[in-house]
């Protein structure tokens, strides 16, 4: 769905507002949530090892790493750990099992796998800026979620027809409870199949 899309949940509220301003505001406040909430996620299609420590991850179109959540080496999760330490261990202990990414886009992989070893990666990501579309079934369902973030921000602009400080703090008030009630029901999912992933019976 493009951005476009957004305008008839937001441009009512914000009479005058132009089309591309709208856009680009809806981009910011679905960058926002979903960096906030982490509840666009996706596994990635596994990728081959090359014979070095570098896996080049393939992101969905228009989007952006957020947070990286596991990742398996040959059906096998292996830890992954901050950048800085990731840093570290690579010089201090090569040798040792553990991942990182420098900038969400690839990832690091220790200690160095032959060639064509699969690499798995869930994640969850946001918006890229340079994004022109969100896909439909985020849009469908997070669309008034994202308009009321979009349409605070546009009554903050100052000095134009449709400025209303006080209206943009009602719209950042349902934003953010929108945000709040996301994330805490995608965490108590997460934490859920996590606890499931892991019984035992005896």
């Amino acid at each position: 769905m493009k951005w476009s899309d957004f305008g008839p949940y937001v441009l009512p509220h914000v009479i005058g507002c132009p089309d591309p301003t709208m856009e680009q505001h809806v981009r910011l406040a679905a960058i926002e949530f979903f960096r906030r909430t982490l509840s666009w996620r996706e596994v990635l299609d596994s990728v081959l090892t090359d014979g070095t420590e570098r896996v080049e991850l393939e992101l969905p179109s228009g989007a952006q790493v957020i947070k990286i959540n596991s990742v398996e080496v040959a059906g096998h999760e292996i830890p992954l750990v901050e950048t800085s330490h990731g840093l570290e261990l690579s010089r201090s202990s090569p040798g040792s099992e553990f991942s990182f990414t420098l900038d969400g886009r690839v990832l690091l992989v220790y200690p160095l796998q032959a060639t064509g070893v699969p690499v798995v990666v869930e994640a969850a990501f946001a918006p890229s800026i340079t994004s022109t579309t969100l896909q439909d079934a985020l849009a469908y369902q997070h669309m008034q979620d994202i308009a009321h973030g979009a349409i605070a921000s546009l009554k903050r602009i100052y000095g134009q027809s449709f400025t209303d400080p006080n209206g943009a703090q009602e719209q950042q008030a349902l934003f953010e409870r929108r945000i709040a009630t996301i994330a805490a029901k995608h965490s108590r999912g997460v934490m859920a199949a996590k606890l499931r992933s892991r019984a035992t019976f005896l």
